[in-house]
């Protein structure tokens, strides 16, 4: 029987966790959504590796530019709120798909970015 306390506080746990995740992403994605608040442009430069958190901008590749939303937040101030725009796979397939992209939209560590001049 403890044994299953155990399990089920961890399993309730597992989904606050999941559940806080997904309601971080739905802020940096309504934050994201207005270009406007693109303060500049930075190429990244590198990429720290097990970077996965939920709150991490993902899908980045060295060499990419990125637009930085908010600078110097997260621990230590050390991060960037950044946003990049992708072409989907159906506007790569079909030039009538009009201009959709997908915005990604999260932090990476302002260490790994140098500014666009």
């Amino acid at each position: 029987r403890n044994g299953e306390q155990k399990e089920e506080m961890y399993r309730q746990l597992q989904r606050e966790v999941k559940r806080d995740g997904e309601i971080a992403r739905e802020d940096m994605m309504k934050a994201g959504t207005d270009s406007t608040k693109s303060l500049f442009q930075c190429t990244v430069r590198r990429i720290p590796p097990n970077f996965d958190g939920h709150k991490c901008l993902t899908d980045v590749r060295i060499g990419d530019v990125v637009d930085v939303m908010e600078e110097g937040i997260g621990p230590g101030g050390q991060y960037n709120l950044c946003s990049i725009r992708r072409e989907t796979q159906q506007n790569k397939r079909d030039d009538n798909s009009g201009s959709k992209n997908r915005v990604s939209v999260g932090w990476l560590p302002c260490s790994c970015l140098e500014k666009v001049a």
